[in-house]
């Protein structure tokens, strides 16, 4: 499973992201002018699209991550 657990920030409104159905719950919940920003979009195309190998699924962790941390959410 390459889809790393990562832990956010409590004010993030998720804790705990352990999977690419997690990210995405967590991407679905947030504010539409949050989603429209580039890092999260290609977080979620890549997320949308993990399913299909162990490489897609790692480019989703990676961008997911990105955009998490890019936004101050990741609990280092």
């Amino acid at each position: 499973m390459p889809f790393s657990p990562m832990k956010l920030k409590p004010e993030s409104g998720g804790t705990r992201i352990k999977s690419a159905d997690d990210a995405y719950s967590f991407m679905a919940h947030m504010r539409l002018s949050y989603q429209n920003k580039p890092h999260w979009q290609t977080a979620r195309q890549a997320v949308n699209q993990a399913g299909m190998s162990e490489a897609s699924e790692i480019r989703a962790w990676r961008s997911f991550r990105a955009a998490v941390a890019e936004e101050g959410r990741l609990e280092e």
